[in-house]
C-alpha cells in the first residue's frame, strides 16, 4: 500500500497582499537576495514557503537561477510556485482546469480569492480587464512551450513534498493522487511528458520569425528636415540634448517584429548621468493596449463591447477594420548606446547603410529572428505609440499582413525625445498639460519649458490645484471640507494659501535655484552624485502622499483624546488648546489642536512652514543611497489622467507597504513635539512662549518654522529623520 504525504501540510497563509507580491521578488537573481536580506521588505513565512526554503540564510533552490534564463515562462512558473503553498489552492484549481493547458477560475469571498485572482493578473496568466471579475479565464499555454522548465518545476515539486515529509517513492502516483496534473490543466501523459523535459506544443514565436525574415532589410524613405538658423540653439550634452540628425526615416514594419525590437524605458532608477540617461518614460497602461487590441481586431464599436458579446453572434454587424494609420515615433539607438546599467550589444545593433542617399537601408540584427533573444537593452526606443504596439502579441498569428508606419530617428539625445513627445501630444491638441508631466516626467525638469505660458509654471500652478481639490475633497483626508475653497467654505487656509504652499514646496524650482540646494520632490531632478533620476509618481499618487503625511499627523494628535480619555502624554501646547476651544469649534474625530484657528497646523504658517520642511526632508531622503523612491510599485489602474478616489486608495495602501510609511509615522510624531499655538491661544502654562510664536507670522515666518523644525528633528529618535535634519541645518543662516 503506498503511503501519500499529507498536503493538508502545505498552508501557507494567502490573506496577505504579500502573496502576490512573491511574482516579483523572482525578477532576478539579485532581487531575490535583496528580498533575503530584508532589503526589499515582504512577510518572510511567505517568501520561504515561496523560495522552497526554511530559513533565510538557507542557499536559494537552483531552479530560481536557471528560471531566469526563460523570462517568457518566469512569471507563471512563479505563478504555480506560489499555488503551491497552500492546499486548498491545489484544490480550487484542480477544479478550475479545463484540461487544454487553461482554465477559469471562479471568485468566492475572502482576501485569498481576491489575491489568487490579482496573481493571476499579475503573472500574465489573465487579461487584466478581468481584474475585478467574478470569473477570470487563464491560460497556462506558454509555459509548456519549454521542456526546460518543466525539468525546473519538476524540482520545485519535489521540493514542496519533501517539506510535508514524502519519502521520496513513487513521485507520479503521488502527483496524481493530489490532482497536480489538473492544477497544471494538463493530462497524466502532458504531466510527464512536459516534467521529463519536453515541450508539449510547438512554439509559436519561432513560426512566427520564419515568416517575417523578409524584414530582414527594410527600405526606408530619408526626410531632411533642418533649417540653417538653428545653428545657433544651445545644444548641450550635459542636459542630454546634443545636436541631433538633420533628419529621419520613415518606414513600414510587421507590428509583431517592431514590438520585439524595441523597449519602452519607464520608471526605472539609479541611472548614470555621465550615461545620458534618466530612465524618465511613461508608464505603460495595460488597460490600454488590450483596448487598442480589440479594437485591431473588429474596429469600432465592436472593441468597446464586452467579451461574450463580441463572442455572439447577434453582435458581427459591429465589426469593422481597426486601422491604425498614424505613424509610430521611435528612436534607433546608435552604436555603444546605454540606457541605465545596460549596454546595446554590437551584435544586437540596428545598421544603416547608404545614409547620405534618400533611400537608405536598415538591416535588422540576426538575434532578433531567434526565439532566444532577449538582450538587456534592445536596439529600438519608442518615443510615442507604446500602447498601439503593446496591443500586439508577438507569438499572434495574424491571417494578412499588419504593418505599421514608423518615423524613425537615430540616435536622439533624451531631452529631444521629451521635447517630441511634448509638441506631438501635448501643444496642438492642448491636453491637460499636467496629463504630459505624468505620462513624460522628464518634462518636469526640462529648462526649455521655464518660459512658455503653458509649460513648468502652468505644470506647477495647475498640480497644486489638483492636489489641493484631492486633500480638499478625497474621503480620508484629514482636510476633507476645511479649506475654503474660491474663498468660501469651512476652514483657517484658504484655496489659494494652500496652492501657495505646495507651489513654494514639493512643486518647487530646480536644487540650483533655491537658497537650501533642495528642489521639489515632485519637480525636480534627485542627484545622487553621477546619477540621478525624476520621481515617477503621478498626480495621483503625489496627492496619496500629502494626504497620508497630513493624515498621519493628525491621527497622532487625535491618539491622546482617543485613549479611554486618559490623554497621557498629550503635549501641554495641544491641551492648552483643547481646553480653550469652545464646544461649537471643535470637529469629530480631529485633536482641536490640528483643527483650532488657536493652532497654527491648521493655518498658512504651519501648512507653508510644514510642507517646505517635509518636502526639503523628503527630497534629502531621495538623493541618499540609501533609498529610491521609485521601488515603489504602482497598480496600472491608478490613472494618470484625472485624480480619482478609488485611485487614492489604491496608491495609500502601496505607501503603507513601503517602508516610507514607518518614516512618514516617525515624521508625524516628531512634527507634533513643536508647539504650534497661535498667539490667541492659552499660554498660562509659559507665557514667554507668546512672544516667540510672534515670529511666525508675516513673510518670514515660513522660515521661521522651518527652523524651529530642524531643531525639533535634529534630536529625533527616528535615526533617518536626525541624520537628514542635521544636513540641512548647514542651510540655515
Amino acid at each position: 500500500m503506498l503511503l501519500f504525504p499529507d498536503i493538508k501540510k502545505l498552508k501557507t497563509s494567502w490573506t496577505k497582499y504579500d502573496s502576490v507580491q512573491v511574482l516579483d521578488v523572482v525578477t532576478s537573481n539579485e532581487e531575490i537576495e535583496l528580498y533575503k536580506k530584508g532589503t526589499k521588505t515582504i512577510n518572510e513565512p511567505t517568501l520561504r514557503a515561496f523560495l522552497g526554503i526554511n530559513d533565510l540564510s538557507d542557499p536559494t533552490p537552483e531552479y530560481w537561477e536557471k528560471i531566469q534564463l526563460y523570462p517568457d515562462q518566469k512569471r507563471l512558473f512563479a505563478l504555480l510556485a506560489a499555488i503551491f503553498t497552500h492546499y486548498q489552492n491545489i484544490e480550487s484549481f484542480a477544479q478550475y482546469s479545463s484540461s487544454n493547458m487553461k482554465g477559469v477560475f471562479k471568485m468566492e469571498s475572502g482576501k485569498q480569492f481576491t489575491n489568487l485572482r490579482s496573481a493571476l493578473v499579475e503573472s500574465g496568466a489573465a487579461l487584466n480587464s478581468y481584474r475585478r471579475k467574478s470569473e477570470v479565464p487563464y491560460d497556462l499555454t506558454p509555459l509548456y512551450e519549454k521542456g526546460e522548465v518543466g525539468l525546473l518545476f519538476k524540482d520545485l515539486l519535489k521540493d514542496r513534498l519533501n517539506h510535508i515529509g514524502w519519502n521520496g517513492e513513487n513521485f507520479y502516483e503521488v502527483c496524481y493522487n493530489n490532482d497536480f496534473h489538473k492544477v497544471l490543466s494538463l493530462s497524466k501523459l502532458e504531466f510527464e511528458k512536459w516534467l521529463d523535459g519536453n515541450a508539449l506544443i510547438e512554439s509559436k514565436l519561432t513560426y512566427q520569425l520564419t515568416q517575417l525574415r523578409n524584414y530582414s532589410e527594410i527600405k526606408t524613405y530619408k526626410v531632411n528636415q533642418w533649417l540653417k538658423e538653428w545653428d545657433s540653439i544651445n545644444f548641450s550634452v550635459q542636459e542630454m540634448r546634443s545636436k541631433p540628425n538633420p533628419y529621419f526615416l520613415m518606414f513600414k514594419i510587421d507590428a509583431r517584429l517592431l514590438k520585439r525590437l524595441s523597449d519602452v524605458h519607464r520608471r526605472s532608477s539609479d541611472v548614470d548621468r555621465s550615461q545620458g540617461d534618466p530612465a524618465l518614460q511613461r508608464t505603460h497602461k495595460q488597460s490600454r493596449s488590450e483596448e487598442i487590441h480589440d479594437y485591431i481586431h473588429g474596429g469600432f464599436p465592436w472593441s468597446t463591447i464586452s467579451k461574450a458579446q463580441q463572442d455572439s453572434n447577434e453582435y458581427k454587424d459591429l465589426k469593422m477594420p481597426g486601422i491604425l494609420p498614424t505613424a509610430i515615433i521611435a528612436n534607433i539607438l546608435g552604436p555603444g548606446s546605454s540606457r541605465g546599467k545596460n549596454s546595446l550589444n554590437i551584435t544586437d545593433q540596428i545598421t544603416i547603410s547608404d545614409i547620405e542617399s534618400d533611400f537608405p537601408s536598415i538591416s535588422l540584427p540576426n538575434g532578433v529572428f531567434d526565439e532566444a533573444w532577449d538582450p538587456a537593452l534592445k536596439p529600438i526606443e519608442i518615443i510615442d505609440g507604446q500602447h498601439r504596439l503593446w496591443a500586439f502579441d508577438e507569438k499572434e498569428d495574424l491571417e494578412g499582413n499588419y504593418e505599421l508606419p514608423v518615423i524613425a530617428y537615430i540616435d536622439l539625445d533624451r531631452a529631444w525625445q521629451a521635447y517630441l513627445f511634448y509638441t506631438i501630444n501635448i501643444k496642438p491638441v492642448k491636453i491637460n498639460t499636467s496629463l504630459g508631466y505624468d505620462l513624460y516626467p522628464l518634462l518636469r525638469t526640462q529648462n526649455w519649458l521655464e518660459g512658455s505660458k503653458d509649460g513648468l509654471l502652468f505644470y506647477r500652478e495647475n498640480r497644486a490645484q489638483e492636489l489641493v481639490e484631492a486633500l480638499w475633497i478625497y474621503k480620508e483626508s484629514p482636510w476633507k471640507g476645511r479649506i475654503k475653497m474660491i474663498g468660501e467654505g469651512d476652514g483657517n487656509i484658504s484655496q489659494a494659501a494652500f496652492v501657495k504652499a505646495i507651489t513654494s514646496s514639493f512643486l518647487k524650482k530646480s536644487a540650483d535655484k533655491t537658497q537650501r540646494g533642495m528642489g521639489g520632490l515632485f519637480s525636480d531632478v534627485i542627484r545622487k552624485e553621477t546619477k540621478y533620476q525624476i520621481l515617477n509618481w503621478n498626480r495621483t499618487q503625489q496627492a496619496a502622499f500629502l494626504i497620508l503625511i497630513w493624515d498621519v499627523i493628525a491621527e497622532k494628535l487625535y491618539e491622546y483624546i482617543d485613549r479611554d480619555d486618559t490623554k497621557i502624554g498629550e503635549p501641554i501646547w495641544a491641551k492648552k488648546i483643547r481646553e480653550f476651544e469652545d464646544e461649537s469649534d471643535i470637529v469629530e474625530g480631529h485633536h482641536p489642536a490640528f483643527t483650532s484657528k488657536n493652532s497654527f497646523l491648521s493655518r498658512d504658517q504651519g501648512v507653508r512652514g510644514i510642507l517646505m520642511f517635509a518636502n526639503d526632508m523628503f527630497f534629502s531622503i531621495a538623493i541618499s543611497e540609501d533609498w529610491d523612491l521609485n521601488e515603489l510599485t504602482w497598480d496600472d489602474d491608478l490613472d494618470d489622467k484625472s485624480i480619482q478616489q478609488e485611485s487614492i486608495d489604491q496608491a495609500i495602501i502601496e505607501f503603507k507597504k513601503h517602508k516610507i510609511y514607518s518614516l512618514i509615522i516617525a515624521f508625524a510624531i516628531d512634527i507634533i513635539r513643536i508647539d504650534w499655538r497661535t498667539t490667541m491661544a492659552d499660554f498660562s502654562d509659559k507665557p514667554e512662549q507668546r512672544l516667540q510664536q510672534m515670529r511666525y507670522k508675516g513673510g518670514s515666518g515660513y522660515s521661521e518654522v522651518w527652523k524651529d523644525l530642524i531643531d525639533v528633528f535634529s534630536t529625533s529618535e527616528n535615526i533617518e529623520l536626525k541624520t537628514n535634519s542635521l544636513q540641512l541645518a548647514q542651510f540655515i543662516k
